[in-house]
């Protein structure tokens, strides 16, 4: 069992994604696919796959598009993978740890997308990723709404309105813990669409009622 730290080594992940030019959604995706998987087998050392679940859980449909990428993600130092040619047997990844502990340099085999990008990067001194006044980033918005089963629209939405406002309250303070602003994000906006289609429970209209009178009917 590796000794890994989940919010660090998941950060350390964004972050680099975020600083290879190179990564587009669907390494993205299936990333966190095979990091879920890693994270419930407690981060052994490699994890055995099955293609066919990680490929509904990343939303690739495509095998050909499942081995492309995942032959980037090897071939870029974010994973190691080897291939099962015995259908008993799954395949393995070895998934690289960017940080195993607080101030750690990144995994020996995580390759620099360029030179220059190489510099800036290794000159970044380690931040302390457990302040929670902010995400990070959208993505790892996203990945905490998809933890606790909220959409990604409302992910995008929260992300959206607290990065306008710089990460303040209404009143000016800062946000302490924004899972906790995103847990209240979340349950007032659904507050206000039940109101919203809440039928109206008031008194009835006779006023204006569409049923033609007869005035020449007797009281």
């Amino acid at each position: 069992m590796e000794k890994v730290n989940y919010i660090v080594q998941m950060n350390a992940a964004l972050d680099s994604f975020n600083n290879d030019w190179r990564i587009k959604q669907g390494h993205i995706t299936l990333y966190l696919a095979f990091f879920q998987k890693w994270n419930r087998e407690f981060f052994k050392k490699t994890i055995t796959i099955n293609r066919e679940l990680v490929m509904e859980r990343a939303k690739i449909k495509s095998k050909t598009t499942y081995h492309n990428i995942l032959k980037d993600l090897n071939d870029w130092g974010y994973l190691q993978y080897y291939p099962s040619y015995d259908p008993r047997r799954g395949s393995v990844i070895r998934m690289a740890i960017f940080f195993a502990q607080p101030g750690q340099k990144l995994g020996k085999y995580l390759q620099e997308p360029s030179q220059n990008m190489v510099s800036s990067y290794k000159q970044k001194t380690f931040k302390n990723y457990n302040k929670l006044a902010k995400p990070f980033n959208i993505l790892e918005v996203l990945l905490f709404f998809k933890t606790n089963n909220w959409t990604a629209d409302e992910g995008k939405k929260y992300y959206e309105y607290y990065q306008e406002r710089d990460w303040k309250l209404s009143r000016g303070l800062e946000i302490k813990d924004w899972k906790i602003a995103a847990r209240k994000f979340v349950e007032k906006g659904r507050e206000m669409e039940r109101e919203s289609t809440r039928p109206f429970s008031g008194q009835h209209d006779y006023l204006h009622s569409k049923q033609e009178k007869d005035y020449g009917m007797p009281l």
